[in-house]
């Protein structure tokens, strides 16, 4: 009789295993076992925006950076997504463009329902517009961001690596609420001007965020998510009210070797303090193209000595 229950039990286990399974088979497809490469033509900055009141007059000075365009070559293998972009020459259209530069360094990592990105921008040369009506060219006006964000899919059904990598593909339409807490350090430095700018920020915000792959057929999607969170801010030892806004829009078209897409998104830090308001936003328009093929044995091997060893 014992023996007749434990098969009952080891019996009904296996059925909700596999009911599970298939549960989640048909609304999504996993790439893993694959490597993704792909390169990508993206147009991006890290804006800055200011504005002050000096008695019954208003200011704003938004600075741009000058170079925006960029290659970026990716690579991706099951939890790792690493992304280098540059900008040559050829994309550089006049002369004090060759006096900037516009670095991006990105990761992105996950593990079960949890992941983690990493950003790295590094941007040199910038125009300085005053109010829409002066405009000058600042060459040795450089930003610094590093930082990164930590988030938490709910719901299994549906696939966060659609929006961001191609190592999985949704097949049937679904969202999932995604709580978002992230950290970033932000360095501003000037010699252009006879006092030098020297600026130091920490940002720290708390984000939930709501993201839908809306499958059209099988090779077609279109992804969208949007982000309201909150936070604080530190510049030279003072603490600020810190406020977040993120969307991302993305069109893509998949098979089980080659993919395209298009990619929308934009994330912007407001902090106000009396009448005076700081802000930056960081945005990105991607058009990508990209295949998948076998990884190579020997970087197979080493990639699961090392998830072995540190227990994933």
């Amino acid at each position: 009789m014992g023996k007749l229950i434990l098969f009952c039990i080891i019996c009904f286990c296996c059925n909700r295993v596999l009911a599970q399974q298939d549960t989640l088979q048909p609304y999504m497809v996993s790439y893993n076992e694959k490597m993704v490469g792909s390169i990508t033509y993206q147009n991006s900055s890290n804006t800055f925006f200011m504005t002050y009141e000096d008695g019954a007059d208003s200011y704003k000075a938004e600075f741009i950076p000058n170079t925006q365009q960029r290659l970026v070559a990716g690579l991706s293998y099951k939890m790792i997504d690493v992304s280098i972009g540059f900008t040559p020459n050829f994309m550089k259209n006049d002369a004090s463009k060759l006096e900037s530069n516009n670095f991006n360094l990105g990761f992105r990592f996950n593990y079960k329902k949890w992941y983690q990105s990493v950003t790295f921008i590094n941007q040199k040369g910038f125009f300085v517009d005053f109010n829409h009506l002066e405009r000058f060219y600042l060459p040795r006006f450089r930003s610094t961001k590093l930082g990164g964000t930590t988030s938490y899919v709910f719901n299994d059904k549906f696939s966060y690596k659609t929006i961001f990598n191609q190592n999985q593909w949704q097949l049937k339409s679904a969202g999932s609420f995604v709580p978002n807490f992230s950290v970033y350090y932000t360095n501003l430095t000037s010699k252009d001007t006879p006092d030098h700018v020297h600026i130091d920020m920490y940002t720290f915000s708390l984000a939930p965020s709501y993201h839908y792959n809306w499958v059209i057929s099988q090779k077609f999607l279109v992804s969208a998510g949007l982000l309201l969170g909150a936070g604080i801010n530190i510049a030279d030892k003072e603490v600020t009210p810190l406020y977040e806004a993120s969307m991302n829009i993305k069109l893509g078209y998949n098979t089980d070797s080659f993919f395209t897409y298009l990619g929308i998104n934009s994330t912007s830090f407001f902090q106000e303090e009396e009448k005076n308001e700081f802000y930056d936003s960081f945005a990105d328009v991607k058009l990508a193209v990209g295949y998948r093929f076998d990884p190579p044995k020997k970087f197979k091997k080493l990639y699961n000595d090392v998830t072995r060893r540190i227990g994933f």
